[in-house]
């Protein structure tokens, strides 16, 4: 996600697309240092997304528990 759309402050309006079409096979229109952020932003989002996602079951465990 972070790769494709680039939605993220820290790397700004930046996309990479997947294309079918690269220049040669292994290559990348960005460098490893680029790659190693865009990893990381990826791992905050997943963790910004677990925590939120585990708050929520737990304020509503009551109706969790309901409906199941």
């Amino acid at each position: 996600m972070v790769k494709q759309y680039g939605m993220v402050p820290s790397i700004g309006q930046l996309s990479f697309p997947d294309l079918e079409s690269a220049a040669g096979i292994g290559r990348r229109p960005f460098s490893q240092g680029f790659q190693q952020m865009m990893d990381h932003e990826a791992k905050v989002l997943v963790a910004q997304a677990y925590r939120r996602t585990e708050k929520l079951l737990l304020e509503n465990r009551d109706k969790l528990q309901t409906v199941s």
